[in-house]
């Protein structure tokens, strides 16, 4: 009885779990490098790659563009990453739109992850 009890719950734990592994894995990288403290407390928000430039050095330039939803409110995000191998070195924020930040801005358009 407890066997079965222990496999119910698996099988639920697996059919209601967000099914990540199927994305690119620069997508799950950008996920969970740079946008998760952004989206922090949202269900769901989605991240696509608009651009991947490779560099000579091996390096890579990448621009992605998140959003979610979270109550009524949608939050957009389009930004620019380095990226070295499976490490997000830096990135600029380039549009932004939707909730507010928690800190107020210096007034400048564009920030940094």
């Amino acid at each position: 009885m407890r066997l079965l009890c222990i496999l119910g719950m698996a099988m639920l734990l697996c059919l209601t779990s967000p099914a990540f592994a199927d994305e690119p894995p620069l997508v799950a990288l950008l996920r969970a490098q740079a946008f998760s403290k952004v989206f922090e407390g949202f269900d769901f928000y989605h991240v696509a790659i608009e651009n991947d430039l490779a560099q000579a050095d091996g390096s890579h330039e990448v621009t992605a563009v998140a959003s979610g939803t979270f109550l009524e409110h949608t939050r957009r995000v389009k930004a620019v990453f380095l990226i070295v191998g499976e490490t997000v070195i830096g990135g600029q924020v380039l549009e932004e739109t939707g909730l507010p930040p928690c800190i107020p801005s210096s007034g400048t358009q564009a920030s940094s992850l």
